[in-house]
């Protein structure tokens, strides 16, 4: 059966993390949770000894724990709303942050980082190959002689038989008024042109269990071989390039002449 047989929809694709997604996102993961990446990319920032620059920092969940640590680390995102939520948490707890509304696969900033980390596997939601490697190269631009740039990827094997079967990936309800953000979702590998495309149903429930609104996403998520990696990361700019992690997650990191 093709991909598209029983799935047509012309919904758009990987829009922007806005308005009630951007609240979303705050209530599943948000600052000053216990994150498992959390501690490799605050190492990686403090042997980098200089600036450094989170790519997606989002509603500022890695981002703001480092600056309150007194780290120097600038952060840009495509969506405004959740910059303005990382604005109201850093504001919050007292603290100044350099934040920057940019497309971050073509921005041109006046700094030059020591570390520049992209976390979470968000690379993959720049599914073109061309857009791929215009982000890489700017993101590479960006880098003080021998600093360092951390790609995170993954291989979804696991989900290579995903058949567009429903289930609930992410709940959790606000402290504030009582509303639950849920996301349901259903996904398809292309494996030969290593995509996943995936359906996110969201909802919205007040504290009563009621229905507020639900609405549909489409996702369209690209994954790349760490040896794939490699070879991107040098035509675009890279002296050289390690990997660390495992063949189906890891950490590319790409070191700038």
């Amino acid at each position: 059966m093709d991909l598209d047989d029983r799935v047509r929809d012309a919904l758009p694709v990987n829009e922007p993390y806005d308005e009630l997604i951007a609240q979303a996102y705050d209530c599943w993961l948000p600052p000053g949770a216990a994150y498992g990446d959390a501690p490799h990319y605050r190492s990686s920032i403090e042997r980098g000894g200089g600036p450094a620059l989170e790519l997606g920092c989002g509603n500022g969940r890695l981002l703001l724990q480092y600056v309150a640590a007194g780290l120097d680390v600038d952060g840009i995102d495509s969506s405004a709303d959740m910059l303005a939520i990382c604005a109201g948490h850093a504001e919050a707890l007292g603290l100044a942050v350099t934040l920057h509304h940019v497309d971050w696969t073509s921005f041109d900033l006046p700094r030059r980082y020591a570390t520049i980390y992209n976390p979470a596997g968000s690379f993959a939601l720049i599914s073109d190959d061309e857009q791929t490697r215009q982000a890489l190269t700017t993101w590479i631009r960006h880098l003080a002689p021998g600093g360092h740039l951390l790609v995170t990827m993954g291989v979804p094997r696991a989900d290579f038989e995903a058949d567009w079967e429903w289930h609930v990936r992410r709940s959790a309800t606000r402290a504030s008024d009582g509303v639950t953000f849920m996301v349901h979702e259903a996904m398809r590998c292309d494996v030969d042109a290593q995509l996943t495309h995936t359906l996110h149903r969201h909802e919205l429930w007040d504290a009563h269990g009621q229905l507020i609104t639900t609405f549909m996403r489409r996702h369209r998520l690209r994954w790349w071989t760490g040896e794939q990696m490699e070879q991107l990361l040098l035509e675009s700019g890279a002296a050289r390039v390690r990997r660390f992690g495992t063949d189906d997650e890891f950490i590319a990191v790409a070191t700038a002449p």
